[in-house]
């Protein structure tokens, strides 16, 4: 089990098990939070004391997954079948390569328990997939320590195209991140799932190459 460990492309966490993002966050080592600010490309310093870093990466962490990650998080997730819990039991580490990409983001987590590795879905995300049925609302998120301003995260809107075609391009870049492709087809179910204005495939191909 040791070797297989050893072998892993993501962090395992040797402590209690938490569902609090923070308290995920703060169950990892420092080095772990440094190696998932730079999978978030978050501007950090390696000086900052762990308690800085875990606050940072708590605010980034939970805005990424509100504007970029939620509709990719959710359809992976669905691949999981029915049975997906807040916190699963797995016995091959060879089973979570799939969301590999993922936990090095910190969006999950994966602890090891005596002889069993447990996926742990933070509340703030497992809410996340919760309300994956509703449409999309706006989301307010305070901030805490030094920020100025609230954050607004906003739904696609109809009125503005430009914009909500932006977000469509991120999105696809974020899906062939985790997944190494992403098809029109796939785009399109994520799109029209949250979105009051529904593109066919030929539409997201135009958008797409403009």
């Amino acid at each position: 089990m040791k070797k297989l460990e050893s072998q892993v492309s993501f962090p395992i966490i040797k402590k209690v098990i938490s569902t609090s993002l923070e308290e995920n966050l703060e169950n990892c080592t420092k080095k772990q939070l440094i190696e998932i600010s730079e999978n978030l490309n978050l501007s950090i310093r390696k000086s900052w004391k762990k308690e800085h870093l875990v606050q940072e990466l708590f605010e980034s962490i939970y805005i990424q997954f509100q504007q970029f990650y939620k509709p990719v998080v959710v359809e992976l997730l669905e691949k999981f079948g029915d049975q997906m819990e807040q916190a699963i039991g797995f016995q091959d580490l060879k089973q979570l390569e799939i969301i590999a990409p993922l936990i090095n983001k910190g969006f999950f987590y994966v602890y090891l328990q005596k002889d069993l590795y447990v996926l742990v879905i933070p509340d703030e995300i497992w809410q996340g997939k919760e309300d994956s049925d509703v449409e999309m609302q706006e989301v307010n998120i305070k901030l805490n320590g030094n920020r100025e301003t609230n954050q607004i995260l906003s739904p696609p809107k109809e009125e503005n195209n430009s914009s909500n075609y932006n977000l469509l391009k991120q999105w696809k870049e974020t899906a062939v991140r985790i997944y190494g492709h992403a098809s029109s087809k796939h785009l399109a179910e994520i799109w029209n799932r949250y979105s009051v204005n529904k593109l066919t495939t030929a539409e997201i191909d135009e958008i797409l190459k403009s």
